[in-house]
This record gives structure tokens, C-alpha cells and sequence, in this order.
């Protein structure tokens, strides 16, 4: 532009020296193009509304199309505008996200492009860029969006069934289960104390009324809260697999909460991963049920990845299980369980809630932590699948 101005200033001082007309005439075409052409890609494009659709949430390995919306409002039309899109490299289907067209006056333009999925993650699409000039290239202009849209991609959703477990899982009977657990906070009645009963339940005014040992009954519970108990410590995964396996625990939890939350039963989540949105690590969602709640899980799975913790499963679990509700289900998903461990979902078992352990890396003694976990009242299973380890990995 500067070059354009420097050159019709020479022209002009040459035609006052020389007293050529028609090199007035060259300045004032070249001048008058010059002027209007910059009043007219300025007003242009500071008059253009552009919006972009794009769906907020995906999930890993959908194939999304996302657009541009371009509207110009006044009379004057573009010669030619460029759109280039910034697009995070894990969410690329194409090389370049840039086309050139032309816009007329008072018109609308739409153009959408792919996008792919690979993996879960928190993204950020744009800022979107346009770039214009006049015919003649004397005038160019460039206009870039304020605020980029955000995408969130939730983890891999798969079948209960692919995950390994045995078909009388406590997943698949939950509807069972549901007549069997009794809501502590409902008392319907009294009976007589039979082996086995907890102290906890003993109705001891009625006992002393009635000079016989006698327990509370209590109705049967409407809910069946399931609490998921993620561990994300970077140091618990094997190193050769440590990105696959965490993937696949973190694909596991959101499988998990996924079928909890359409057996329309509450769901939790606890995790000593770190959020990189809340910049802290460790987040704890409460028991809750609903499409709503099942949102906020898994956006929570979309962002969080592994951390360094200072201290290992055993002597981080205690704190956060204790307020558990009485009857819920405590699903650990580890890479790796010890006895340590075990001794603590033991005494989580031992207060009322029935505990599932899921295995989700090789563990050379797994065999026997799985049986020692039988003896200690511990469903522990391998979820291990090394095609979607594989699949993963390569996402």
C-alpha cells in the first residue's frame, strides 16, 4: 500500500516538472483506484459475518463436517476471499484447511470441511483467518477471529461384554441387585438377630423391650449407585505401554459410567489424574444420575490425563472412599493392584460396598493378587485386549 502511494507521489512531481497532461491523468485514474479500492475492501470486510458450526462434543474416531458461514451485507462484492482454518493436528482429515472464492453483494457462502476424531481430548479450532484484496492488488486486508471454538472429545465407548468379565459380572445383574440392597435411611422393621448380621443393625431399645437380640429391617433400595475409582499414576503403567494402557483404562471408565447411567442408576467418579482445564490434579465427581451427569463424566475423561503422584494407590484410596454411600459399588480400574491395596478395598468391602477391581495392564502375578482378592471378598478381573491397546497406541 505504501508503495502504491510513494509511486503515484513520484508521477505526480514528474508530471509538474515535465508539464505532461497525460501523466495527470495516470495519477488521477491510479489515485482514484487506489482511494476507493482501500474504502472498499476496509468496509467490506469489516461488514462480513462469519460463523462457524461445529458440533461442542464428538467422540474418539468420529468423522465430523464442520462449516463456515460467510455473509456479506452491503452491495459491493469481494473479488476474492481467502478462509483458512486452524485445525489441531489430532483432528486433521485433510492437508490444509484453506480455500479462496468469491463473494457477491448481499450473498451467503457456506463451506464445510472434514474433520477426524483420533483420540479424546479438550481441542481448540481456529482462530479463522480471512484475506482479501482489490483487483488490482493495490489494497490487502486480513481479518482474524477473536474467539476460537472449542471441541470436546469424549473417550471410546464400548460393550460391558468386550471388556472381559465374567457374564454374572455386577454390572450385568444390577437390575438383580436391586431388590437385594437395603436403604439404611428407610427402617420398615425389626426380626430376630441370625448369624451373620452386623452389629451396626442391632435395634438395641427393641432388644431391651423385648429381651431378645433384635436387627433393624430396612426397605429395599430404589438406586444401586455405582463409584468409579480411576488410577492414573504415570509411575503405576508400564512404560512400553503406557500410553495404550491408560487410554484403555480411561475407555473403560467412560464404558462403565456410560451403561450405569442407561440402567438409569447414579454414577461416580474419582480419579488422581490431572485436568489440565482445572489445572490441578485429582477431581472427584459425585454420585449422581442422568444424560446430564453423564456429560460432565465424560468431559472430565476428555481432558484428564496421567499425573506423578506422590503416593500409591493403597495410601490414596482410603480418603477418598470413606464418605461412600452404604450399598455402593467401588469399581477400581488400575493398572496394577498389590496387597496393600487389597487389604484396603477389603475393609471398603467389610462396610457394605461390594468391590470390583479391573486390571487394565499386564501383571505377572495376577493370578494369585485375583485369588488372594477372592479370599479378602475383592472380584478382581484382567481387562486387558490387546488389538484396542494396538488401535490406541496408533490413534
Amino acid at each position: 500500500m505504501h508503495h502504491i502511494f510513494w509511486a503515484i507521489l513520484i508521477l505526480f512531481l514528474v508530471a509538474a516538472l515535465l508539464r505532461m497532461d497525460w501523466i495527470y491523468y495516470l495519477v488521477y485514474v491510479v489515485g482514484g483506484v487506489w482511494v476507493f479500492s482501500h474504502w472498499w475492501i476496509r468496509r467490506i470486510l469489516s461488514r462480513l459475518r462469519v460463523e462457524r458450526r461445529l458440533p461442542r462434543y464428538a467422540f474418539a474416531n468420529e468423522h465430523l463436517t464442520a462449516q463456515v458461514v460467510v455473509q456479506n451485507p452491503v452491495w459491493l462484492p469481494l473479488p476474492w476471499l481467502q478462509v483458512q482454518e486452524a485445525v489441531p493436528l489430532e483432528l486433521k482429515n485433510q492437508a490444509e484447511y484453506r480455500t479462496v472464492f468469491t463473494i457477491g453483494g448481499h450473498s451467503v457462502l457456506e463451506h464445510s470441511y472434514p474433520l477426524y476424531c483420533r483420540r479424546r481430548g479438550y481441542y481448540t479450532v481456529g482462530p479463522l483467518t480471512l484475506r482479501t484484496s482489490d483487483l488490482f492488488g493495490f489494497v490487502e486486508a486480513r481479518w482474524e477471529e477473536q474467539k476460537a471454538a472449542n471441541l470436546i472429545v469424549y473417550p471410546q465407548i464400548v460393550p460391558l461384554s468386550k471388556l472381559g468379565l465374567p457374564s454374572r459380572s455386577p454390572f450385568g445383574g444390577l437390575a438383580t441387585r436391586q431388590q437385594m440392597l437395603e436403604d439404611p435411611a428407610r427402617m420398615s422393621g425389626v426380626r430376630v438377630y441370625m448369624n451373620g448380621d452386623s452389629l451396626r443393625r442391632i435395634h438395641w431399645k427393641a432388644t431391651a423391650h423385648e429381651d431378645t437380640l433384635l436387627v433393624k429391617k430396612f426397605q429395599p433400595s430404589k438406586e444401586v449407585p455405582v463409584a468409579i475409582l480411576l488410577d492414573l499414576d504415570r509411575e503405576a503403567y508400564p512404560i512400553r505401554s503406557r500410553v495404550g494402557s491408560s487410554e484403555w483404562a480411561i475407555s473403560i471408565a467412560a464404558s462403565i459410567a456410560n451403561a450405569i447411567i442407561g440402567q438409569r442408576q447414579p454414577v461416580g467418579l474419582i480419579t488422581n489424574g490431572s485436568d489440565p482445564l482445572a489445572g490441578k490434579a485429582g477431581a472427584n465427581i459425585t454420585l449422581h444420575g442422568g444424560q446430564e451427569h453423564l456429560t460432565t463424566i465424560l468431559s472430565l475423561l476428555a481432558r484428564i490425563q496421567m499425573h506423578t503422584t506422590e503416593s500409591n494407590l493403597a495410601a490414596w484410596m482410603p480418603a477418598q472412599v470413606a464418605s461412600l454411600p452404604w450399598g455402593t459399588t467401588l469399581v477400581v480400574v488400575t493398572p496394577q493392584l498389590d496387597e496393600p491395596a487389597l487389604w484396603v478395598l477389603h475393609s471398603v468391602s467389610r462396610r457394605g460396598s461390594n468391590v470390583v477391581v479391573l486390571v487394565c495392564a499386564r501383571q505377572r502375578d495376577f493370578r494369585s493378587i485375583q485369588g488372594y482378592g477372592r479370599q479378602l471378598g475383592v472380584d478382581v478381573h484382567s481387562t486387558i485386549w490387546d488389538r484396542d491397546l494396538v488401535e490406541m497406541a496408533e490413534a
